[in-house]
């Protein structure tokens, strides 16, 4: 089986790759017509949208490789018959990953390497986490993400142009104009803290950081948080992605200091790669995360 790996640092991404991705995302919402509007963006893509470069106080954010959506399986079997979906994504230029799961597509663009495209699905459906549940036959299906339903709820929209790809991965389809709507801070942060935890990828750790520095002040980031644990919902989703923060970035885990930690560490690595000369700057990251981290839950458990 192929296995799609992310580069482990940032060094690895480019911002044609990831406007190539946004192009790709466009393609995608063309071909749900309709129902597009029940598509949630998660992943390496949103902080493009969460977090956009403002120079010099917002850097660009490093990018991604691929396009992570959350679909709505109930939404979508009451509405529209899906029985096509598959052709639909054949006839759009989409084939299925050479790992060939349903869950996994991909769209060819001339020049460059295919855009990984991935279709999740929350834990309120028939499946378990890291099971797929099918869409279409067993043609397309989602896989399922521990608490991926929280994008349901808790997200932000905004209208963007793309110019689309041709079914042969060429460009000339025209300028289209598409509402995108994807997680907002909370569950971003939440998924992406879940996500390390449960892979330990260099990648979720500095989206994490990325957001949580430039989404606002530690004290506007955790007032969020607290908007979302007052409003009641997803309880279970905010216990254990800040319970995910706390063990993985933060201080106050027994004897062991902050910095060291999986995430701090894996984020420190993502930064600076591993050449051994720049050591100090790998541990100033490690320190900065860690602080960042502990500092905002600081301001949530005070609070809340």
């Amino acid at each position: 089986m192929v296995v799609h790996t992310k580069p482990k640092t940032r060094f690895g991404y480019s911002a044609i790759n990831t406007e190539t991705c946004e192009r790709v995302l466009v393609t995608l919402l063309t071909t749900f017509g309709t129902m597009k509007g029940t598509l949630r963006l998660i992943g390496g893509l949103v902080p493009r949208y969460l977090t956009p470069e403002q120079p010099p106080n917002v850097p660009a954010h490093y990018g991604t490789s691929d396009v992570d959506v959350v679909l709505n399986l109930q939404v979508i079997a009451e509405g529209e018959n899906y029985a096509s979906l598959h052709e639909q994504l054949v006839g759009r230029g989409f084939r299925k990953h050479e790992d060939n799961n349903s869950w996994r597509w991909e769209f060819p663009v001339q020049g460059e390497a295919p855009v990984l495209v991935e279709f999740l699905q929350g834990n309120n459906s028939d499946g378990r986490p890291g099971r797929s549940v099918p869409i279409d036959g067993e043609d397309v299906s989602a896989l399922v993400i521990p608490f991926a339903e929280m994008a349901y709820d808790w997200y932000r929209e905004t209208e963007i142009q793309a110019e689309l790809f041709g079914e042969d991965g060429v460009s000339g389809a025209g300028i289209a104009i598409e509402t995108i709507r994807y997680a907002d801070e909370v569950a971003f942060i939440l998924l992406k803290a879940i996500s390390f935890k449960n892979r330990n990828e260099p990648k979720d750790a500095a989206d994490l950081i990325h957001v949580m520095r430039y989404a606002g002040t530690p004290e506007q980031v955790a007032e969020k948080f607290l908007n979302r644990i007052a409003g009641g919902e997803h309880a279970s989703a905010l216990e254990a992605g800040l319970d995910a923060l706390q063990k993985s970035f933060a201080e106050g885990n027994g004897d062991t200091e902050g910095y060291r930690l999986t995430g701090p560490v894996r984020y420190g690595q993502f930064m600076r790669g591993d050449d051994p000369d720049l050591e100090d700057e790998r541990q100033r990251d490690q320190r900065f995360a860690s602080g960042l981290v502990t500092e905002v839950l600081r301001i949530i458990n005070e609070r809340k």
